[in-house]
């Protein structure tokens, strides 16, 4: 390694005083691939917790919208024909476990609608906000690399952080997928 990669962020292994000096006394029980599987532990357990740790946040227009969306009695006669997703499913490369979570969050597509026009007419920048909250977790997923279904698989997750029954981790997807089909989340 030259020495700005071993100085790299990306080769970097936070370590006690002690067990430092561990790993430099006896370096041949400690291999580079161990190492790095052991940094690699270590880092998913911290986003875990980092993530555990934001369990109660999210942002204010979704937790709105979930808190209303629960309030009302779904369609009677909704439909999962509103839009036909297939085409917005093939260009983010989908598989048919999303299309069944869009399929079944379309079923609450009039409910999500409704709210966000009501609270259009009390605050017009409201649908925006809401979607920029959505479409800042989205590209930054990106950037990150994520597509398909890994990316819409953390955008679920996303729409259901700090909730904790299943009747608001629904209604936050029902808000992703009202998004997803208006087109202002994921690629058109």
């Amino acid at each position: 390694m030259t020495d700005e990669e071993r100085d790299s962020v990306d080769n970097l292994i936070y370590l006690c005083t002690d067990h430092h000096t561990v790993i430099d006394k006896v370096p041949a029980d400690w291999s580079t691939p161990t190492l790095q599987a052991l940094k690699q532990e270590h880092e998913g357990k911290v986003r875990q917790a980092m993530e555990d740790a934001f369990t109660d946040l999210a942002f204010p227009e979704l937790e709105r919208a979930i808190s209303w969306v629960n309030t009302e009695i779904p369609a009677a006669h909704g439909s999962f024909d509103i839009i036909s997703p297939d085409e917005k499913i093939k260009k983010n490369a989908l598989s048919n476990g999303a299309r069944h979570i869009i399929a079944a969050g379309l079923m609450s597509r009039a409910t999500v609608s409704a709210y966000v026009e009501a609270e259009a007419q009390l605050d017009a920048d409201f649908p925006e906000r809401l979607k920029a909250g959505f479409l800042a977790e989205y590209y930054s997923l990106r950037q990150r690399g994520h597509k398909g279904d890994e990316l819409f698989e953390l955008m679920c997750s996303f729409a259901q952080r700090g909730v904790k029954s299943q009747a608001d981790r629904t209604a936050g997807l029902a808000v992703l997928v009202y998004l997803f089909e208006i087109c202002d989340v994921f690629e058109k």
